[in-house]
């Protein structure tokens, strides 16, 4: 039995902020603001970006992480729940009623009950739904979601729909050094929603793949603290993504007979421009082949695990996706981790 992707959809929040515009009425107003941070912003590949709250107010003052934390849930209950009804919708009446299982992913937030009960009640799923909630993972997280629903759909059967949400905007720190630049220009908020199942005419799911880049730990992280999380980002990343792409994705194409050029169309996660740059270099891709990865970067930023199912949302609903092509998608996070997921369509 086979696991296919029967619909998607996403959601973003009110508040939309152009780049060039948020760097001088926010961003420079915070922390040490350095001439130089400016054109991290620019170099960013972000043009505009979303958040559920008003930036300008919220940070009016400082924030606890209790104060952010108290923010998450009934926003994050908000925009999951309009990502998911548009991918039900999409699959048709009834679809709600069939779902078996909820995978909830997310790394911005945490509460008790948390989101999968939130999301759950608000959509109207049975009350014997089984639920599973994904945290901590970071960018990468929506393919482990995607290849735990596939398991599950092809096991039993089952149909799983798969929420990510991320409100990075909870998260804003003041900039005091580069670092903080760059992941202050990349992240924003957002929410995608994908339901899988044992049938239908979307792509099925056909292999998957991890590899995590060892001693890479200190690498990129995500800490919580008194003042919200915070993230570490070196800018090393990019380098080892690179290195260690040929091994993910040569395993991952190998174990279905493929190489990199019958592959048809690439969903990588924009974890930033030289992320994109080092893919196609080292995969020798051609730019078309990346462009709508860029994108959903410059239309909204990094919205860590649902950006991918942002960039396969526009591929699927473009009619691009022709039956019998391939398509892998990459997505990088924490630990250093490197996650790849092949489709069918």
């Amino acid at each position: 039995m086979s696991a296919r992707i029967q619909a998607l959809g996403s959601a973003v929040p009110e508040h939309v902020y152009k780049q060039a515009e948020i760097v001088d009425e926010f961003f420079a107003r915070r922390g040490d603001w350095r001439p130089a941070y400016t054109e991290v912003f620019r170099a960013s590949g972000v043009e505009r970006r979303a958040a559920v709250v008003d930036v300008h107010e919220f940070y009016a003052k400082a924030r606890t992480t209790a104060d952010r934390m108290e923010a998450f849930s009934p926003a994050a209950r908000q925009l999951g729940a309009a990502a998911a009804r548009r991918a039900l919708d999409r699959a048709g009446p009834g679809a709600a009623a069939a779902v078996d299982e909820l995978i909830a992913v997310s790394c911005t937030g945490h509460a008790g009950p948390g989101l999968d009960v939130h999301l759950a009640v608000d959509l109207g799923l049975r009350s014997d739904l089984a639920r599973l909630m994904i945290g901590h993972m970071g960018c990468y997280a929506a393919l482990p979601a995607l290849r735990t629903a596939a398991a599950v759909s092809s096991a039993g059967g089952r149909r799983v729909l798969v929420a990510c949400v991320e409100l990075c905007s909870l998260h804003l720190q003041p900039i005091t050094n580069r670092e903080d630049a760059v992941t202050s220009a990349l992240f924003a908020d957002g929410a995608a929603a994908v339901l899988v199942g044992p049938d239908g005419a979307g792509p099925e799911i056909v292999a998957a793949r991890t590899a995590t880049v060892p001693d890479s730990e200190a690498r990129m992280g995500w800490a919580i603290g008194d003042e919200g999380f915070r993230m570490t980002l070196s800018p090393r990343v990019p380098a080892l993504v690179e290195r260690s792409l040929p091994g993910l994705v040569g395993g991952l194409l190998a174990d279905a007979g493929l190489t990199v050029g019958e592959v048809d169309h690439w969903v990588v996660h924009p974890g930033g421009p030289e992320i994109l740059e080092r893919v196609r270099r080292r995969l020798g891709l051609a730019d078309a082949q990346l462009a709508r990865s860029a994108e959903v970067l410059a239309d909204g930023g990094n919205r860590s695990s649902a950006t991918v199912l942002f960039i396969l949302d526009a591929l699927v609903t473009s009619g691009e996706l022709s039956p019998g092509e391939w398509v892998v998608m990459l997505a990088f996070g924490t630990g250093l981790t490197m996650e790849a997921l092949l489709l069918r369509a």
